[in-house]
């Protein structure tokens, strides 16, 4: 099961997104970029895992305007490029290679797993 994940429409959003309390994972690719194919559904099975209040998924095309200019506010040179942001600070960022290989998308799931247990005893 996939699920659909929404594209960051310009910078207020994701500076917005940065700002709310909580998780925000983010996907930076590219149209033209055949290693973000190669990732697309298993970030999209991440992000169905995860999905809950605490984690908020986002994508961003940085090949055409707005995510260009997110992309450049990021500092994300590379496409496909894995940010997470807790609390609207920047804790983990992995590159993809080319070629592609998953070793971002366990990276990035372990992380997740990590961050679903802080919090439990509140």
């Amino acid at each position: 099961m996939t699920t659909q994940i929404a594209e960051l429409a310009d910078l207020t959003a994701y500076e917005a997104e940065l700002a709310k309390p909580g998780v925000v994972v983010l996907d930076f690719y590219s149209t033209q970029c055949p290693p973000c194919k190669v990732i697309a559904p298993h970030y999209e099975k991440l992000a169905a895992k995860a999905s809950n209040a605490k984690f908020r998924f986002f994508k961003i095309n940085g090949l055409v305007e707005p995510g260009t200019t997110v992309q450049k506010a990021a500092q994300v040179v590379w496409w496909p490029t894995l940010v997470v942001y807790e609390n609207g600070k920047e804790t983990w960022r992995e590159r993809v290679p080319n070629p592609p290989t998953l070793e971002a998308i366990k990276n990035l799931d372990d992380v997740l797993n990590r961050l679903s247990g802080l919090g439990q005893n509140e």
